[in-house]
């Protein structure tokens, strides 16, 4: 049964959390309550369609838009039309606010006005739809036609009606004016209640409302008499304003820095309650078109008002008559009296009553306090009203009039007791003891479901003990069962591992001697195939040395019988000249010699091309002689550097190209016929000077020939690096340059045969590895790998 209970209780809170949720999810629509008017009617003047503007001007009607009269009038007026063009269901209810609005402009009748709000209120609430500004336009109309307690019930009812629909913007109204009737009665528990009722309402939707009735509960608790409460509230609202974005227009500190001055007062600490009194007058308006700047002159009035009952205070007497009289000039011209619309009780006559007592005046005294007490009687407010009977109790008193003394003090004690009977007795307001109840109420709710779930957790962990405590005795028997078993299985496991470790070896030796076996045949495919390899060249070589002898020996005969013709040439033309022929005859003949002489010089120029391509081919196809012997590569690199940089320097001494070298300084020895791999190293010098040179040519800015040599020692190989700056090479040369006879040079500056004998003496006769890497327009590096080893 426990456990239903506990599951029901769960549910229930599951239920209340996610009613909260979704109220929270809910009320952050209303957001746009706390938006700045001035912006939201901004974005208004941007907005064409008919829908953006409904839904702006809606909320500007729903918060605290600060428009003068006729400017709410238009602009409810506006959204009365939108609404029924759209055709939405609020029409009506916007349409009947709107004539409202008018009515109270053109001072209808208060009883007509009123019928009308009415029926707005009406509308506004069959549709779900919150109103607060018709139910402020109610409770100013019912202040007018009504005695106060048929206000005081038509606030109840709707309170009510609003609480059953979740309505924190009406349910706010509602608690603030039921607040403010109670106070006015001088049933500060009540009213206060109410007023804290509607703080709390007001932080759901609209913070600026939720400190304006902080500071408003502050200023009570200062009129009942509990000033420790007030400046708790007071300073609580004013953190809350200061926290919030500031709004255009009055700055509202003046009203909480009013009543803290009243709290300071009954402290007694006046020095601290004339700093608030000035701060309350320090605010000015910064926008004279709104509401808002009617209540500047009104505040100014009540500001010198508090000030001078503190100067009072002080006994600073002088300096309270200017303010004093300052004020009633505004009071006189504005019409102002002791209630007043959007402001606190205004003391002026209480406060020329203590100002003229202070100065020796009597007379003028007793007008004032009579005056007084007569204005807190016409506005039924009672705390006022009891105020002021003590106080002209206590100035009848003073005089010696004991008769209107006592009769003053009598009414007062009947006021008193009449009022006691609703206050409490600690000043505190009911509604804070039942919010501390609540609190408690949860707090032991809270408790309750702990202890319930510490049951019911208790349950289940004995449930549990009992259960592993059957398990452990099942599984000390079956432990015993199993040990048994192992046993027996150790053994058979022993003679299996002694099996399973001989298999285990014998599997490596067989798996060591299969890789030896890869091994070996590995390197007998690499020595195959490297001796196919040397068969074909040595048969390409032979074929080569066969076809350069064949054709060397007619080269020859050409390349002598062109010498010979040659001279030939110039004899005929030593005789010709010796000779008396006609000078036409003449002249043709040694134009002819010297066609023929040219002819034989460029059949001897090519000849020795074509004999330079023959001894290449023998060199191509000669096998090396040469001895391989331990070699220092850093020093071969160097001198066959500079072997290359003179043979540059010979033929152009103009040419200054950059040597840079990072030569390793550990190099080991390498075994190397030194003389092949000079021929390559020569090779690859010649044709790097070659490139940066063809580079320069081309008059780049800025541009510095660079050749750079490098060499370094890497995994088993000894790593030379040739690199240029000079015009590099494309992919598709790239793939070309080691083909005999392949060159990019011009015709007669190259072979082609250099790359591709450099590459066999270094791949086939050293076994190492020659690689390009180069980019066309940037520069070229070659890279020559040698092995330490020397070659398989």
């Amino acid at each position: 049964m426990r456990f239903f209970i506990l599951l029901a209780l769960l549910g229930l809170s599951a239920v209340s959390a996610a009613l909260a949720q979704t109220t929270a999810q809910r009320l952050v629509r209303y957001r746009y309550y706390e938006a700045n008017p001035d912006s939201l009617r901004r974005v208004l003047a941007t907005q064409r369609t008919d829908t953006a503007r409904l839904r702006l001007l809606q909320h500007l009607g729903d918060g605290d838009n600060f428009a003068s009269p006729a400017e709410e009038r238009a602009e409810h007026g506006e959204l009365a039309r939108l609404a029924h063009r759209l055709r939405r269901p609020e029409a009506p209810a916007y349409r009947l606010y709107a004539a409202g609005l008018t009515l109270a402009e053109a001072k209808a009748p208060p009883a007509q006005q009123l019928d009308t709000a009415r029926a707005a209120l009406a509308a506004f609430d069959r549709l779900g739809r919150p109103a607060p500004g018709v139910l402020d336009l109610i409770g100013g109309l019912l202040g007018l036609l009504e005695p106060p307690e048929a206000r005081r019930a038509f606030y109840q009812a709707k309170a009510a009606y609003y609480r059953r629909r979740e309505m924190p913007q009406n349910l706010y109204v509602c608690y603030r004016m039921l607040g403010g009737y109670y106070t006015s009665r001088g049933d500060y528990n009540q009213g206060i209640s109410y007023i804290l009722r509607a703080a709390d309402q007001g932080r759901a939707y609209n913070r600026y409302h939720q400190f304006n009735e902080l500071g408003v509960a502050g200023s009570y608790y200062a009129e009942w008499g509990n000033p420790a409460k007030a400046l708790h509230y007071l300073r609580q609202g004013l953190a809350l304003q200061h926290a919030l974005p500031h709004l255009n227009g009055y700055t509202w500190d003046a009203y909480p820095n009013w009543a803290i001055a009243q709290a300071y007062r009954q402290l007694g600490d006046y020095p601290a309650a004339l700093r608030h009194a000035n701060l309350s007058m320090v605010d000015t308006p910064t926008d004279t078109t709104r509401s808002y700047a009617a209540l500047v002159p009104r505040v100014q009035a009540y500001g010198r008002v508090v000030k001078s009952a503190v100067l009072l205070d002080l006994g600073r007497v002088a300096e309270a008559g200017p303010l004093l009289a300052y004020a009633q000039h505004l009071a006189d011209s504005l019409h102002l009296g002791l209630k007043n619309p959007s402001l606190r009780y205004m003391e002026l006559d209480a406060t020329w009553a203590r100002y003229y007592a202070a100065r020796g005046e009597p007379a003028r005294a007793e007008t004032a306090w009579l005056a007084a007490y007569g204005q807190a009687r016409a506005t039924k407010v009672v705390p006022l009203r009891l105020a002021y009977l003590r106080a002209l109790a206590d100035f009848y008193a003073q005089q010696g009039q004991t008769a209107p003394a006592g009769r003053y003090a009598r009414t007062a004690l009947a006021l008193s007791d009449s009022l006691g009977a609703r206050q409490g007795a600690f000043h505190v307001a009911q509604y804070e003891a039942e919010q501390a109840t609540e609190a408690q109420n949860a707090r032991i709710a809270a408790l309750r479901e702990t202890q319930l779930l510490e049951a019911a957790r208790a349950r289940r962990q004995r449930l549990l003990l009992g259960v592993t405590l059957a398990g452990l005795a099942l599984l000390a028997g079956l432990g015993f069962v199993l040990w048994r078993s192992n046993r027996l299985k150790q053994r058979a496991n022993d003679q299996l591992n002694r099996l399973h470790a001989a298999v285990t070896a014998q599997k490596g030796e067989l798996e060591a001697q299969r890789d030896q076996l890869d091994a070996s045949l590995t390197d007998l495919r690499a020595t195959q195939a490297q001796l196919i390899q040397k068969e074909k060249m040595a048969s390409l070589g032979e074929l080569t040395a066969g076809i350069a002898h064949e054709i060397q020996n007619p080269l020859n005969f050409v390349n002598n019988f062109s010498e010979v013709s040659a001279e030939l040439c110039e004899e005929a033309r030593e005789l010709l000249a010796a000779t008396s022929l006609p000078a036409p005859e003449k002249e043709e003949l040694t134009e002819l010699l010297a066609d023929l002489g040219q002819n034989q010089a460029k059949i001897s120029q090519h000849g020795q091309r074509a004999a330079g391509i023959v001894r290449g081919m023998l060199e191509h196809s000669r096998t090396s002689a040469g001895e391989r012997a331990p070699t220092d590569l850093n020093r071969l690199c160097e001198e066959y550097l500079r072997l290359a940089y003179q043979g540059l320097r010979v033929k152009d001494n103009s040419f200054h190209p950059e040597l840079t070298t990072d030569l390793a300084p550990d190099l080991p020895l390498v075994s190397v016929v030194s003389g092949d791999v000079g021929r390559v190293l020569l090779n690859l010098f010649s044709n790097a000077f070659y490139a940066v040179q063809q580079r320069q040519q081309t008059g780049e800015d800025g541009y510095r020939p660079t050749v750079s040599l490098t060499t370094a020692r890497v995994n088993g190989h000894v790593k030379i690096r040739v690199g240029d700056n000079g015009t590099g090479m494309s992919e598709a040369v790239q793939a070309k340059i080691f083909q005999p006879f392949f060159t990019t040079k011009p015709t007669g500056e190259g072979t082609g045969l250099g790359l591709s004998l450099s590459h066999d003496i270094i791949a086939q006769g050293h076994g190492g590895s020659l690689t390009v890497d180069s980019q066309e327009g940037q520069g070229t590096t070659i890279h020559v790998g040698l092995p330490l080893s020397g070659p398989a």
